[in-house]
């Protein structure tokens, strides 16, 4: 089958790795050394896999979850339980264990596949509450006998013995067979995957995903971005999510490209080296860090460096105000030319060395990001696109185009996606890409689809003039203060996390006279800068005591407010001595806040700040 024309997701895989053959497709690091899978060896472990599966009875449309962080086992099972015309369900390994729980049981899964016997373990007391899952797939062989112990009965057996003919078990007669035969009938209209929002709002919905959803959201990518089998990402963010499933894997698979997996989110400045990537994907989360990466070392360099990389940002300003005046095709000066090249050879290069020296472009999506990184990696000559989607879009709505990269904009609309600003503000999205609904809630699905199709996003937005969308913040979080007065939160949380002292922000104030912001201090960033003054702590809650602190916090305050308009600024600020985090529950698994959970833990400090004098 062409890649082009493929019916289904695993259709598409299986005609690209007949294309690349040998070609290594996937990396992983195992005990310090890279080991890679060709796409053949992909191809011949996703068929046994999905052939296994048929011979366990797992009949169409059966949902498997898949619970491990990123691996190539991951994509592989994945892979192979779309082959078999099953749905799989991916759940976040950082999720607790209820949560785990709750959704294998809502999702009425089948099989689950899971990391190792730690994974497991955590959802071992609750197996009572899962009658209908009895087979588990293990991706850790030495794991297989420990998870088998606390199974309760149900099968158990490693991901790699279904995945090898020759060190596994053979599939019985006839499902290899079936296998082609249900690959054969999958329409673009079946469905291929149940995928469970993070829930900032409210309880988790099950957002279900067709095959021509993830086909033509890949096939719109790729005609917006151009990737090719040249191409190469190293992989952090979790397949969980969307995001990295569609935009990191899938069509990269569509362009026939490669995919390594750092070792962990800690590794990824060491290994990004190693691998040497032209494209990575990341959160806004993780731009920040390298921006601050980038900005403590030069605090440690040598004044001679500083002064250096002062003068080549002072020059990449120079050059985008005379391309801006004078057009992106017309010759610099010759003076300024020279002294770009200047720039580029004694610092910019050097960077870029840094991040493996191949990087064509980052991608960033899952939240706004911050224009002024969006400028500071362009300078440095690496281009950070930003998409737009939601999970209920496949995700992908849209994306910045290469040389099109405008701060603040996520960029235009992809190809075959219509979208529209509604009277309220709000984004509609309507085409191949939008869901088929959410999984037994008639109801919340009405809520958000249009009879002709059409998605209400919750988003608020607006075009400029060139068709570049900007995304102002979500419908639902918009601070209503007691004066009537609507505040967006996300843009002034914004303002106050390009200090380098504060980590995290979330802004509060509905219903409430003034806004207010509950700050996470950057210890690692704060340490240096306040060592001049002799102040010292020995916990994160002294830290936040700290008089010295709450000076430099209110000082970050105080130059916020200078931007904003009156009723957007923050008028009291509470310092938390914890950061937010998934594990207690003030960020989702894509790292966004919580609002409502925040504003309940805290509900107590809250009022006290409103009752300061």
């Amino acid at each position: 089958m062409d890649v082009d024309r493929a019916s289904s997701v695993a259709a598409m895989f299986l005609a690209q790795a007949a294309r690349q053959g040998d070609r290594p497709l996937l990396r992983t690091r195992v005990d310090g050394r890279w080991h890679a899978l060709s796409w053949q060896e992909c191809a011949h472990a996703v068929a046994n896999v999905a052939a296994q599966l048929v011979a366990n009875g797992l009949e169409p449309g059966t949902c498997v979850a898949l619970l491990s962080p990123n691996r190539p086992e991951w994509l592989l099972a994945d892979l192979a339980s779309l082959a078999a015309a099953l749905v799989d369900v991916p759940i976040y390994a950082t999720s607790p264990a209820a949560d785990v729980v709750a959704l294998l049981r809502r999702a009425r899964c089948a099989a689950l596949f899971v990391a190792d016997a730690a994974q497991f373990a955590r959802i071992a007391p609750s197996l009572s509450e899962l009658p209908l899952l009895r087979l588990i797939v293990v991706f850790e062989p030495g794991d297989v006998a420990a998870v088998r112990e606390r199974a309760a009965g149900r099968e158990v057996v490693a991901f790699g013995e279904l995945a090898s003919v020759d060190h596994g078990r053979a599939a019985p007669a006839g499902s290899e067979r079936e296998v082609r035969r249900r690959l054969e009938l999958l329409r673009p209209t079946d469905l291929a995957t149940l995928l469970f929002t993070s829930g900032t709002t409210g309880e988790p919905k099950g957002v279900m995903l067709t095959h021509g959803n993830l086909l033509e959201n890949c096939r719109a990518i790729l005609r917006h971005v151009p990737l090719g089998p040249d191409d190469q990402t190293l992989s952090f963010l979790p397949l969980s999510h969307a995001f990295e499933r569609t935009a990191g894997h899938y069509a990269l698979l569509m362009a026939g490209g490669a995919i390594a997996y750092a070792t962990s989110t800690e590794t990824v400045a060491a290994e990004i080296r190693e691998v040497r990537p032209t494209l990575v994907l990341g959160v806004p989360r993780f731009f920040e860090k390298v921006h601050d990466r980038i900005l403590g070392a030069l605090e440690r360099a040598p004044r001679y460096r500083r002064e250096l990389f002062a003068f080549a940002l002072r020059v990449a300003d120079e050059v985008d105000h005379a391309r801006a005046t004078a057009g992106a095709a017309s010759p610099l000066p010759l003076k300024l030319r020279f002294r770009a090249e200047l720039a580029e050879r004694l610092v910019f290069s050097l960077l870029r060395r840094r991040l493996g020296g191949r990087l064509r472009f980052f991608v960033s999506g899952g939240a706004p990001l911050d224009p002024e990184l969006v400028t500071f990696f362009g300078r440095l000559g690496l281009p950070v696109l930003q998409g737009y989607g939601l999970t209920e879009t496949a995700p992908v709505v849209s994306c910045t185009q290469l040389g099109a990269v405008r701060p603040g904009s996520v960029g235009t609309i992809l190809p075959g996606v219509e979208v529209r600003i509604a009277d309220d503000g709000e984004i509609l999205v309507r085409g191949p890409n939008v869901m088929a609904g959410y999984r037994d809630d008639p109801t919340a699905t009405a809520a958000v689809l249009e009879p002709d199709g059409t998605f209400r996003t919750g988003d608020l937005g607006h075009f400029d003039a060139d068709g570049h969308l900007f995304i102002t913040d979500r419908k639902k979080e918009l601070i209503i203060g007691s004066g009537g007065k609507n505040v967006a939160p996300a843009r002034i949380e914004a303002l106050l996390k390009r200090h380098r002292v504060i980590g995290d922000a979330c802004v509060l104030g509905d219903r409430r006279p003034y806004l207010v912001a509950l700050l996470v201090p950057d210890e690692s960033a704060l340490k240096p800068l306040l060592a001049e003054s002799g102040a010292e702590w020995t916990s994160r809650t002294e830290m936040t005591g700290s008089s010295a602190v709450r000076q430099r916090f209110a000082a970050a305050i105080d130059a916020v407010n200078a931007q904003l308009a009156p009723p957007e600024r923050v008028r009291r600020f509470l310092l938390l001595p914890e950061p937010f985090s998934i594990d207690n529950g003030q960020l989702t698994p894509t790292l966004k806040v919580r609002r409502r959970e925040i504003e309940r833990r805290f509900r107590a400090e809250l009022d006290a700040l409103y009752a300061e004098r």
